[in-house]
């Protein structure tokens, strides 16, 4: 996805603790020498001002803030405000690639208590992703463990030496796949594709696909990309896990990972009320399941 085609994120919630945000596709979270664009860290900073991070450090507005901590919360790894600084306001993240509910703290009391709360898998978070093929169980809960990749740094694996990593699941829908019908929508799509000859190429689509749910409960890296492709079903457009051959088709109508964190439950900081936050199917992947849609 080129840079320039990135949108800010849209603000699904915010009050004077947190933020909650619909994080657009090729939108990075953190600060890093190898991010290109703006990110999540560098939008939030300049909204909040650069000014803001030592005013919500200083004496005045500790008490405030401290009243949110758990009251099991140590110092060990550094206090509170240095956690925060650390941070740059990010509890939690998301690929580059994926888009979605990402929660945002405004000062380090809510983003220690919402740190606490995932480290407690207080959290839910719920992803939907379209897979190649049709799962055998529609409803189902992988326990697979993960680890880094001996031999491609940015890439995981299933490993039985790895962490362990469990994805409930569940199938929305399966789609059956019709080859002329397909090519139809895909050329008035991209006008440019009007003499390509797909013929060898759908073969990989035979399999037809399914829309899933997902419900992880651990939260290691790639997790859901990698459980799925393990099991034959990577997510249609995923670059690093789907397979050279099956992606470069993807990518015609897919424009990236068909991966989108569609909703996160968590505990408020300050009220304790239990919050339900949705985010809405961006238009790039509707516009990819009506290439397929019966």
């Amino acid at each position: 996805m080129n840079n320039s085609e990135i949108k800010n994120p849209d603000i699904l919630w915010e009050d004077e603790d947190l933020l909650v945000i619909n994080k657009p596709a090729g939108m990075v979270v953190n600060n890093a020498k190898s991010a290109s664009g703006l990110t999540v860290q560098q939008w939030m900073t300049a909204r909040q001002g650069e000014d803001y991070m030592n005013k919500i450090l200083s004496g005045e507005s500790q008490s405030d803030w401290m009243s949110l901590l758990p009251d099991d919360f140590s110092d060990e790894y550094g206090s509170a405000a240095e956690i925060f600084r650390q941070r740059g306001f990010i509890v939690h993240r998301l690929d580059k690639d994926t888009s979605g509910v990402l929660i945002l703290a405004k000062n380090p009391g809510s983003m220690i208590n919402l740190m606490a709360q995932f480290q407690k898998r207080q959290i839910q978070k719920h992803y939907q992703c379209l897979v190649h093929g049709r799962m055998v169980t529609p409803t189902d809960t992988i326990k697979l463990p993960i680890m880094r990749s001996v031999t491609h740094k940015h890439r995981f694996n299933v490993d039985p030496g790895g962490r362990v990593a469990e994805t409930k699941y569940q199938v929305i829908k399966e789609y059956t796949f019709y080859p002329d019908q397909f090519v139809q929508r895909l050329k008035q799509l991209h006008q440019l594709l009007a003499n390509v000859d797909f013929e060898k190429q759908l073969a990989s689509y035979q399999a037809g696909f399914s829309l899933i749910n997902c419900a992880p409960k651990t939260g290691r890296t790639h997790q859901i990309r990698v459980h799925f492709s393990f099991l034959n079903h990577p997510l249609v457009g995923d670059s690093r896990y789907a397979g050279k051959r099956r992606q470069g088709l993807d990518a015609i109508w897919c424009p990236r990972h068909f991966l989108h964190a569609v909703n996160i439950h968590f505990f408020h900081p300050r009220t304790a009320e239990k919050m339900n936050v949705q985010a809405p199917l961006p238009e790039d992947l509707k516009t990819a399941l009506s290439v397929i849609e019966d």
